[in-house]
C-alpha cells in the first residue's frame, strides 16, 4: 500500500527558510506552485489516482483558486501549518496559533472542515503529546508528522491524545537512516536503490504492507531559482533530479497500487 501525499509549498520554503519567520519578504518572491501543482493534477489526472494534498496555510491565503482546483478534482485536502515551521520550536500558544490561522483559510475555501495534519519537516515526535492535545482540540484526528527509524510496530499507530485519539502515519526510514520514498532523497537516490526499495515484497516474500509516500511541487520543476536565501547546498539540493522525478514516480505509481490517507483510514477501520 503506496499512500500518495503532496506538501503543497512554494520552492522557498524549506526548512532553511525559517529564519525569515514573518515570510514578509515571501510575496516578493517569484511563485512557481501554481504552475508546478499543475503537472502533479495532470499526472494523476493521466493515471486515474486520488492523492492527499497538504496545504500550507500561506499558499491558501495567496492563491486560493489553487486549492479549490485540488478539491474541485476530488482529491484530499490536509493542513501543512501556516508559516512552515519547524513544530517542536514553538511554543503551544504559537503552535495553535499556526494550525488554526491554516485550519481557518482551508476551511474558508472548501467549505469543509479539515481533519488531517502535517507538520513541516516531520517534525513532531511521539512524545510531543503537548503538540497531539492541541491538534485533538482543533479537529485533527489524523496526523502524519512523525519519523520512525526502521519501523517493526503495526501501523497506522493510534496515539493518545487527551481524551482522544489520533491517528498517525509516520514517515518510515529506511534502514540505512533515511527516508527514501519522497521529496530531495527521493531524487538523489540511484535508481538500483529505488528499485530495492520499492520492490513489491520484502525479504519473506510478504507484500510491503505500508509505505508513505511524499513530495512537493518544486520536486518536478527544473527550473527553481537560485538564490541566495539558501545555501550552495541548498540551492543544488532544489534542482537535482528535478528533471526526472516525475517520471521515475510514475513508472512507480503505474505498477503498484496507491490510495489517500482518507482511503488508508477506511482500509485500517474495516480491518479492525
Amino acid at each position: 500500500m503506496n499512500i500518495l501525499t503532496f506538501d503543497i509549498e512554494d520552492w522557498f520554503h524549506t526548512h532553511e527558510n525559517r529564519k525569515f519567520l514573518s515570510g514578509h519578504i515571501w510575496k516578493d518572491l517569484p511563485s512557481r506552485v501554481e504552475d508546478n501543482t499543475e503537472r502533479i493534477l495532470d499526472m494523476l489526472d493521466e493515471l486515474g489516482l486520488k492523492a492527499t494534498f497538504f496545504i500550507l496555510g500561506w499558499v491558501a491565503e495567496y492563491h486560493p483558486k489553487l486549492v479549490e482546483r485540488i478539491h474541485s478534482k476530488g482529491h484530499e485536502i490536509a493542513a501543512h501549518s501556516h508559516w512552515h515551521h519547524n513544530a517542536r520550536l514553538l511554543s503551544p500558544g504559537d503552535f495553535e496559533k499556526d494550525l488554526v490561522k491554516c485550519l481557518e483559510h482551508l476551511k474558508d475555501i472548501t467549505g469543509i472542515p479539515v481533519t488531517a495534519y502535517r507538520a513541516p519537516g516531520y517534525s513532531l515526535k511521539i512524545k510531543d503529546h503537548w503538540a497531539f492535545e492541541i491538534l485533538a482540540a482543533n479537529g485533527i484526528t489524523v496526523d502524519s508528522s512523525v519519523q520512525l527509524w526502521n519501523n517493526r510496530v503495526s501501523l497506522p499507530m493510534i496515539i493518545e491524545a487527551g481524551d482522544s485519539q489520533i491517528l498517525e502515519f509516520p514517515l518510515i526510514k529506511s534502514s540505512f537512516g533515511f527516508p527514501y520514498s519522497g521529496g530531495g532523497y527521493f531524487r538523489a537516490m540511484p535508481q538500483v536503490f529505488l528499485n530495492h526499495f520499492f520492490k513489491e515484497t520484502d525479504n519473506g516474500g510478504s507484500r510491503e504492507q505500508y509505505r508513505l509516500l511524499y513530495f512537493h511541487p518544486r520536486d518536478f520543476d527544473p527550473e527553481n531559482p537560485y538564490t541566495n536565501l539558501f545555501s550552495a547546498f541548498r540551492n543544488m539540493l532544489n534542482k537535482y533530479n528535478t528533471d526526472a522525478c516525475m517520471s521515475r514516480l510514475k513508472i512507480i505509481l503505474s505498477n503498484q497500487n496507491s490510495c489517500t490517507i482518507g482511503e488508508a483510514v477506511i482500509r485500517y477501520t474495516n480491518a479492525k
